[in-house]
């Protein structure tokens, strides 16, 4: 298994032609995904939908683990891309955490496969590489932002509460989008206060 760019694959792409396959592949996981869900999605759906012959879904991913993991990778780089341009222009550490929980739902609502991968699987740790990876990568960018440019005691006990409100954040935002809009207002409402409480001792008041 080797890595290319975010994504583990079995082998990586020479040509442009090879890497627009390994994408179109990616996307057919989502939409098989979409429609399926992750119990019953295969890999010969998969690609059907990508109009390729399964053994060329072979040649990148072993298995569909993998593919989930991939999608996973790559949704993770797109909200990190976003985030990051996005808190380019906050002023203040409660707006940047207001950003990242607003990014998250805003591509849970828009991006079919991102929704569909982050209900489905995965954040079963089973699917990661290593424990806890897709939000320690996030936290450990977003420590470093509230440090650097607000001021937070970077010491142990503050990563884990920027990790924890990073999942907190995440699990907010699945809770939000199930619900009608008033008790989405609500509930986020109610829990914008519980992850500023969680930094704020770190944080320059």
């Amino acid at each position: 298994m080797v890595t290319s760019g975010a994504y583990p694959l079995r082998r990586t792409p020479t040509q442009d032609r090879a890497s627009r396959q390994v994408e179109r592949i990616l996307d057919a996981a989502c939409a098989e995904v979409v429609a399926r869900g992750y119990d019953a999605a295969s890999t010969s759906g998969i690609a059907k939908r990508a109009e390729i012959a399964v053994g060329s879904v072979y040649r990148y991913f072993p298995d569909k683990r993998s593919l989930i993991q991939a999608i996973e990778r790559r949704n993770q780089a797109r909200y990190t891309e976003a985030v990051r341009e996005r808190l380019a222009a906050v002023s203040t550490w409660r707006q940047a955490v207001d950003v990242t929980l607003d990014t998250f739902r805003e591509m849970h609502r828009t991006d079919p496969g991102f929704r569909a991968v982050a209900l489905s699987g995965l954040g079963d740790p089973d699917l990661e590489m290593q424990p806890g990876e897709f939000d320690d990568q996030h936290a450990g960018e977003f420590a470093e932002l509230l440090s650097v440019r607000f001021g937070a005691r970077d010491t142990r006990d503050f990563q884990l509460a920027v990790t924890l409100s990073i999942t907190m954040g995440e699990s907010l935002a699945h809770l939000a989008d199930r619900l009608p809009a008033d008790e989405a207002e609500y509930v986020l409402a109610q829990g914008r206060p519980v992850l500023y409480n969680l930094l704020a001792p770190y944080l320059p008041s």
